[in-house]
């Protein structure tokens, strides 16, 4: 279990979208698993406003999701697929949720459980 927040899908049923509310606002994201490739992207939509949209951001391990994008509506918490443990390097959909987790970065110091170290 992640020390950091979260976010999690039913990777049964891809794509799977859920709901999210972040600082700024609610967006839908859909997780998705290109059937060729087996890369794992995800979309971000705006609940209030469907043309604040991104399609189609990699997966990409230690990569903050869209932290590329200048768009003043995009979520200010900073998404990053990592493995606490430090045990993977990698994305895949069998490591997804189990070792390797999309967490919030932020979230560990939000909640005062680090050691100030």
């Amino acid at each position: 279990m992640p020390k950091r927040d979260s976010i999690e899908f039913d990777l049964n049923n891809l794509p799977d979208t859920i709901e999210v509310e972040f600082e700024n606002g609610v967006f839908d994201l859909t997780l998705q698993r290109n059937k060729l490739s087996g890369q794992l992207t995800i979309d971000i939509v705006s609940v209030d406003d469907d043309s604040r949209a991104i399609y189609g951001e990699p997966i990409t391990y230690g990569v903050p999701l869209w932290y590329w994008c200048s768009y003043d509506w995009i979520p200010v918490e900073r998404l990053i697929p990592f493995d606490e443990a430090g045990l993977e390097s990698t994305v895949t959909l069998s490591k997804l949720q189990n070792s390797v987790f999309i967490l919030d970065d932020d979230s560990i110091w939000e909640s005062g459980d680090n050691d100030g170290a």
